[in-house]
């Protein structure tokens, strides 16, 4: 299983849908989306210490599975390559196998996929490249990585994962931290405008954001006038 930010997702259905593109007996993509709070460093968790009753086969047969009904390719080049290579450049951590697949503006990161080389796994719909600019698309593509680099291995490809929203404020706050608010906020904004600003989860994200920016630089204006 992995999380998918559902950009398009119908707010009625409290924000949680299931992917149409898998079959029924496939493993189940649960719905993700969020926004900030600040992430100390000593709560990063190392994504490649992985819990001694891990499956690795069970997790590369899933991961394997999952990729085939996606029709997804990994792709070593082009706009999300570049991009994702930025961001894990950011994060000081190898790029992660990306992985493009058709018809989609979804994007997600394969949970526990780091466990099978430490690199992880994120699949990127076709859309998500064409409908987001450089700077937005590097907050989409943060977002993920902060989900894969905080991933214990406690659950895996084949587990029935709920969407936690407060793992998905820590998730954005450490994007914002590492790669700055501009990418962030640019990638909410290309949301809300991709739904028609009808999407309360992407606003009230849009707007703790928004509040997290403004403390910081209030931060900031205080240490100048101190020192």
């Amino acid at each position: 299983m992995t999380y998918v930010l559902m950009i398009m997702s119908d707010a009625t259905t409290y924000r949680r849908e299931w992917i149409g593109f898998f079959a029924a007996a496939i493993k189940t993509l649960a719905a993700a989306v969020f926004l900030a709070g600040i992430v100390s460093a000593q709560e990063t968790t190392d994504a490649a210490r992985v819990p001694p009753q891990f499956n690795i086969q069970a997790q590369i047969a899933c991961e394997t599975e999952m990729l085939r009904e996606l029709g997804a390719r990994e792709v070593f080049s082009g706009k999300a390559y570049e991009t994702l290579s930025e961001v894990a450049r950011a994060y000081g951590r190898a790029i992660p196998h990306i992985y493009i697949f058709p018809g989609s503006m979804n994007m997600a990161y394969i949970a526990a996929s780091t466990a099978v080389d430490r690199r992880g796994k994120i699949v990127v719909g076709q859309e998500a490249t064409e409908l987001f600019d450089a700077l937005s698309l590097k907050g989409f593509l943060g977002h993920e990585m902060a989900h894969l680099v905080s991933d214990s291995a406690a659950q895996g490809c084949n587990d029935f994962i709920l969407r936690n929203p407060q793992l998905e404020v820590e998730a954005d706050a450490r994007a914002a931290q590492t790669l700055g608010t501009a990418p962030v906020k640019a990638f909410l904004q290309q949301v809300l405008a991709l739904t028609g600003n009808q999407n309360w989860d992407d606003k009230h994200r849009f707007e703790v954001l928004q509040r997290f920016q403004s403390t910081k630089e209030q931060s900031s204006d205080a240490l100048r006038q101190g020192s």
